[in-house]
């Protein structure tokens, strides 16, 4: 960082807003230009001679001055540092008028001194901005009618060169001022716009983009029914006993290969991952948006899922085995609650989804009667009879091998 950027931030926090911040910058940055502006004066007032004595004098102080302001700062005394540059600016100003005579372009300070109590205090300081709005004003209307002649003579020449340097001078403060206001905003904007991206990434991670664009128009309980979806639940067979033996971090680490190698899949082929409980996987077919083949789809999902975790297996050196378990039903889909949102299902068809991989096989893909009829045509499946399933009672389930030859 150079030297002017950590003037200019000097007395900044990490915990301000951006409007804080521009304003602290452009108080140091004034009182900076104002103590490099009135040092000269001082020097050019001393080198005239014995005539300029008031003038140096008053000079030298709104140095001290614009110094004392620096001071306020680094001590978080705001307020006070953008008086104490404000108040000499102003002061300065009038005894030049009243050395040099009131019509040598020193009027067009005053302007600029009200603007820039405007850009220094925030909106709740109204007061003072009000204050060195009218001071200026009064500043002004004092050299204009009190200043007839100037205690120091001048000719045309060098009234004019002080009106246009003048001139010149305010209308080079504008525009730096601005330039700093329009950079900061600038850079505001684009990190607000990259903020902005990056949570709406978040989100659309968390929920589906027409689940997402719902709860920003109406935070209201979301719940829709589906007729017909297929529900996919995946169970890591032994993870338990594997968790005792693995350090936490390898442990997580496992899981985070797998399901990652999982979430590519559900949206290859435009599935609807739900969560993740402990090593179970839960995934949806058939919402938000509805899709005829959605039996199909989570079926091509279960047999890509244990292909996966075969090459996991494989590259990592891990034995693990999947139990899947699918099911055809409606459900309820929405988001309830008020934190922590997310995109969830219930009814039967998802209690029954949930039975079909806790009384599965491993490396096998069981699954219902319904989702039999749907995938028939499309999958090899092979009959397991009737088997007892845990609040169901008895069902008839099969086991999907693979595709059609």
């Amino acid at each position: 960082m150079s030297l002017w950027e950590r003037i200019s931030t000097l007395g900044a926090r990490d915990d301000e807003t951006p409007g804080e911040r521009r304003r602290l910058v452009l108080t140091n940055q004034s009182a900076v230009i104002g103590m490099v502006s009135c040092g000269s004066f001082a020097v050019g007032y001393a080198i005239a001679g014995s005539r300029f004595v008031l003038p140096m004098i008053a000079n030298l102080c709104a140095v001290a001055m614009f110094v004392v302001a620096l001071v306020l700062t680094a001590r978080n005394a705001r307020t006070l540092a953008k008086i104490a540059v404000l108040l000499p600016c102003n002061v300065v100003v009038v005894t030049a008028s009243m050395l040099l005579g009131g019509r040598v372009g020193f009027l067009y300070y005053f302007f600029l001194f009200a603007a820039v109590a405007f850009l220094l205090f925030g909106e709740k300081q109204w007061g003072l901005r009000i204050a060195f709005a009218v001071f200026g004003a009064a500043c002004c209307a004092f050299v204009l009618t009190v200043v007839r002649e100037p205690v120091v003579p001048v000719s045309p020449l060098v009234a004019k060169t002080l009106d246009v340097t003048s001139s010149i001078a305010v209308l080079a403060t504008v525009v730096f001022i601005v330039n700093l206001f329009t950079s900061d905003t600038t850079r505001a904007e684009t990190r607000l716009a990259e903020e902005h991206a990056r949570s709406e990434r978040l989100l659309l991670n968390i929920l589906p983009a027409a689940i997402s664009a719902r709860l920003k128009d109406d935070h209201q309980a979301i719940a829709d029914r589906f007729a017909e979806v297929t529900v996919l639940f995946a169970d890591i067979v032994g993870f338990t006993e594997l968790s005792a033996r693995l350090e936490p971090d390898e442990l997580v680490q496992m899981l985070n290969k797998i399901f990652s190698a999982f979430d590519d899949l559900a949206a290859e082929l435009g599935l609807e991952k739900i969560k993740t409980i402990g090593d179970a996987y839960m995934v949806a077919s058939g919402l938000p948006e509805p899709r005829a083949d959605h039996a199909v789809a989570a079926a091509k999902m279960a047999l890509a899922m244990r292909d996966a975790l075969a090459r996991v297996n494989r590259d990592f050196g891990y034995s693990l085995r999947v139990r899947i378990g699918l099911h055809s039903g409606a459900v309820v889909a929405g988001v309830i609650g008020k934190r922590k949102f997310i995109y969830d299902l219930w009814g039967d068809a998802v209690n029954t989804a949930s039975r079909m991989e806790s009384s599965g096989v491993p490396d096998e893909i069981q699954c219902t009667r319904e989702t039999y009829e749907l995938v028939k045509n499309e999958f090899e499946c092979e009959p397991r009879g009737t088997i007892k399933v845990k609040g169901k009672g008895e069902m008839e389930t099969f086991l999907v091998k693979g595709p059609r030859a």
